[in-house]
């Protein structure tokens, strides 16, 4: 419990970043400060490998009218770190993979770089945001991350901000053959509600 409060409390006063889809508007110390996070992590300079952890906290979704409510408690957690042979932005992707206390849900969150992705596969239909492309400096919108760490343990917290909506666009490109507009048209999309928080606890 002790340890529990300690992260949470580095989480709220420690440097954060506040993820965006754009530059615009943001101060070259808050651009620096998500790099000073992103480089307290202690799995930073391995370059392959998997790891195993666990996760504890709670997505909202809204969905339509209902809101659905995702529980992790200390759902086994693995850390896949992939190579990147051209080390263009970073060494590697960071891909973590959890699923819900229920087992019927997946939840993957992937970095690279300052950039970041988040998928929830639910009922067979897989709602996400986020890319890794271009420059690979746009964190998503609305969702905070920390790094911090106790020896050889590393405790990541995702804290959702403010509302953000996941679609189902990618899949139906990939699935139907089509392009981006004519996806969105049939896509489907949920909302992650704020205060959604997550801890993912990784052993080293």
């Amino acid at each position: 419990m002790i340890r529990l409060f300690t992260i949470t409390t580095l989480f709220f006063v420690g440097v954060i970043t506040s993820s965006g889809q754009s530059l615009s508007g943001v101060s070259d110390s808050i651009y620096a400060s998500w790099w000073e996070n992103k480089d307290r992590s202690i799995f930073k300079e391995i370059d392959n490998g998997t790891f195993s952890g666990t996760t504890t906290g709670y997505l909202q979704l809204k969905n339509g009218k209902d809101t659905i409510l995702l529980d992790f408690q200390l759902s086994k957690t693995t850390l896949d770190i992939l190579r990147d042979s051209l080390e263009m932005y970073d060494n590697s992707t960071k891909r973590y993979i959890t699923q819900t206390t229920s087992g019927k849900t997946t939840l993957t969150y992937e970095s690279y770089a300052l950039a970041n992705v988040f998928k929830v596969l639910l009922n067979g239909l897989e709602f996400r945001i986020g890319a890794i492309d271009g420059a690979c400096d746009l964190p998503i919108r609305g969702l905070r991350f920390n790094y911090c760490l106790d020896k050889n343990i590393e405790y990541l917290t995702l804290f959702v901000t403010d509302p953000i909506e996941l679609s189902t666009v990618r899949q139906v490109m990939e699935l139907k053959k089509m392009n981006y507009p004519d996806a969105k048209k049939q896509a489907k999309t949920v909302t992650l509600l704020s205060g959604s928080t997550l801890i993912l606890t990784i052993q080293k």
